[in-house]
């Protein structure tokens, strides 16, 4: 048996390297930590080489007397912890006393420090851990340390490393994740001489979230006003939710200025934007949570990024509640902008030069690229009641009689091509409309009847020479009449409105289903067999009770076959099969009860049970579609998260026909 011996502090500081030191990126984090919590205003950080061969990072913080310099560098030395009950309360973001002494395990260290006051600051070399040099220096207030040839000394490291520009990716995050958490300090980042990122300090959450997002997805988002919940508050900026991503590189969570990574924070964050967003797509935000320092453990994870919260169920609510009302408050109707056609002369500027002219314009304000903030509105959910919502006893979201989704449907679908015969050429030559990415407007409290009355009343507003402010619905649509069988086109205020039929009333469908304590069934005239695969069967039969409450009245009837007595009203007797088929296919993925099922049971229904695109419909029921859709703010995206409604405005099209200034 081997004997058992006690590690030198060398070895035991590389193994702490392990856990802590990862790549360059944690070196910048952990020396972040140490400038923000010395109280500095300025931070500084400079890298070379993805930062694996030089990395620099000053500040103007309180700076360390010179005897606290040595020490820092021994192991589990700090000045922010002094007694056990520390532990249980800890504001500071470095706390552990490791940092500093694995850093050193596997670096060579210049360190240059001084306090306010003093006529000398002090300057340590440090070569793996030890200290060879020992001097004063003349140096600014704060602490400058210098980072060279990472993993030097452990080259078996280094394999694990990736390439230089992946690794200066690494710690652009790890400074924009801190100028978040902290706008009140100025950031600057230097990449191999070239500044690539820079926040200035003023204290506005708004400057450095435009930094990080840049302006186009900063045009896509909305301010998260303060959330107050008992001992919790949330707030923060997140994006509409057409503006959604195929990840979720782009969500930010913050706990008490710490910069975490919270399946929580995430889970109540996409909770939010449930039945809103298209499935496989991410919101991106920046949220941050307040949160009594007693009441979260930030010491579960060596390089901190991980907390446990003591009281998962509010702050679940606290955060969900907050994005929900943000999202709830806006107008989430995406606005169609025609491409501006470029002058012959911009057309005989090379590509290069185009490019150098958008660089070179003056930029809009900060404030012209975030939505108008707006008073909070009222919470949509009080503090005492339950935040996610539970079947049954939904409060209905559409006020309507189940009649009034019976859309009279006409003509069957339109006749198909038939094979060989060439689609219709466009003739003429008119000018193409190029959809750019769009955005949502921004509602504002309306009387419709008050608007209406003075819209009779008012003059005709003069033309204008740019585009108008932002404005909602204000009712009087006009159905002109519908596209390709599937759109409606509407004239609506200052401008045109497209209607999705089929997204539209399967989101009315679906709204009406979910708000009923109880949804409603039809009783067939002879029971019809539904024949299923063998797994689809079993999974079926296990959730029998589920497919019960969606409005299925239904038994086994032989090996996988189903005798069904009753459906959902709005189903017809030819989706029978195809809707419990997709209905056992989620339940055979998913066996585990989740909050959330009926809501995907009833996203199938709905889908089969609404208007068809393709279908011919009549005009006044156009009309009525459109006039419902319209008025309820609940109807912008099917329970898929595609929109159903677009908009141009009249700005637009008089831009196309050259009637007003570009």
């Amino acid at each position: 048996m081997a004997v058992i011996q006690e590690l030198s502090p060398h070895m035991a500081n590389l193994i702490a390297a392990g856990e802590v030191v990862e790549r360059p990126s944690s070196v910048a984090k952990e020396l972040i930590e140490n400038a923000i919590d010395a109280g500095a205003s300025r931070i500084t950080v400079e890298i070379e080489n993805g930062g694996i061969s030089y990395l620099r990072i000053a500040d103007n913080g309180c700076g360390m007397a010179p005897e606290d310099a040595v020490t820092a560098f021994k192991r589990h030395a700090t000045s922010k912890l002094r007694t056990e009950s520390d532990l249980s309360a800890i504001g500071t973001l470095g706390f552990r006393g490791e940092a500093l002494a694995a850093i050193a395990a596997v670096s060579q260290i210049d360190l240059f420090t001084k306090q306010e006051g003093t006529l000398a600051g002090v300057h340590l070399h440090l070569d793996a851990g030890h200290v060879t040099e020992h001097e004063e220096a003349g140096c600014p207030d704060g602490t400058t340390i210098i980072i060279r040839n990472l993993f030097f000394n452990t080259p078996a490291r280094m394999k694990f490393l990736k390439k230089d520009f992946t690794e200066a990716g690494y710690i652009l995050s790890v400074v924009q994740n801190a100028a978040l958490s902290h706008p009140e300090i100025a950031f600057m980042l230097i990449r191999d001489g070239k500044q690539t990122f820079s926040a200035s300090g003023d204290g506005q959450l708004k400057t450095p979230v435009f930094s990080v997002f840049g302006r186009e997805i900063v045009g896509n988002m909305l301010e998260v006003p303060l959330f107050e919940r008992e001992q919790l508050s949330a707030w923060g900026y997140l994006t509409k939710p057409h503006c959604a991503r195929p990840n979720r590189t782009m969500q930010h969570f913050f706990v008490n200025g710490r910069y975490v990574k919270s399946r929580l924070m995430q889970a109540a964050l996409e909770e939010a934007y449930k039945n809103a967003i298209i499935t496989g797509k991410y919101p991106s935000c920046a949220i941050f949570l307040r949160i009594p320092f007693s009441l979260v453990d930030v010491n579960v994870h060596p390089a901190k990024t991980e907390v446990k919260f003591a009281m998962e169920k509010p702050v679940f609510e606290t955060v969900y509640i907050a994005c929900k009302n943000a999202l709830e408050a806006g107008d989430n109707i995406p606005l169609l902008q025609a491409k501006p056609q470029p002058s012959p002369r911009e057309d005989n500027l090379t590509n290069r030069q185009q490019e150098l002219a958008v660089l070179r314009a003056e930029p809009p304000p900060i404030e012209q690229l975030f939505v108008p903030k707006q008073e909070p509105p009222a919470p949509h959910f009080a503090a005492e009641q339950p935040a996610v919502p539970q079947r049954p006893g939904y409060q209905p979201l559409i006020d309507c009689d189940d009649d009034d989704l019976g859309l009279e449907l006409c003509a069957p679908p339109l006749p198909v091509r038939p094979q060989g015969v060439p689609a219709p050429e466009r003739k003429g030559n008119f000018p193409v409309v190029e959809v750019q990415d769009t955005y949502y407007e921004q509602p504002a409290q309306f009387d419709a009847p008050a608007a209406l009355a003075a819209a009779e009343t008012e003059d005709p507003p003069p033309e204008a020479d740019g585009p108008p402010e932002p404005s909602i619905f204000h009712g009087g649509a006009r159905v002109l009449g519908e596209c390709f069988h599937t759109y409606i086109v509407a004239e609506e205020g200052d401008g045109l409105v497209l209607i999705d039929k089929h997204a539209a009333h399967e989101r009315m469908i679906f709204n009406r289903l979910r708000a009923s304590a109880e949804i409603p069934s039809q009783t067939l005239v002879a029971p019809a067999v539904a024949e299923l695969p063998a797994p689809l069967a079993a999974a079926l039969t296990e959730g029998l009770m589920q497919v019960r409450a969606i409005g299925f009245d239904l038994e086994p009837f032989g090996a996988g076959s189903f005798a069904v007595r009753a459906v959902p009203a709005y189903l017809e007797a030819g989706d029978i099969t195809p809707v419990l088929t997709e209905i056992a296919d989620k339940l055979a993925s998913n066996r585990a009860p989740e909050p959330d099922q009926l809501d995907d049971l009833i996203h199938t229904v709905s889908c089969k049970a609404a208007i068809k695109a393709g279908w011919v419909t009549g005009h006044e029921e156009l009309q009525s579609l459109c006039e419902r859709v319209l008025s309820d703010p609940e109807i912008r995206a099917c329970p898929h998260g595609r929109p159903t409604v677009v908009r141009l405005t009249k700005y637009e099209i008089d831009k196309l026909f050259k009637r007003v200034n570009q």
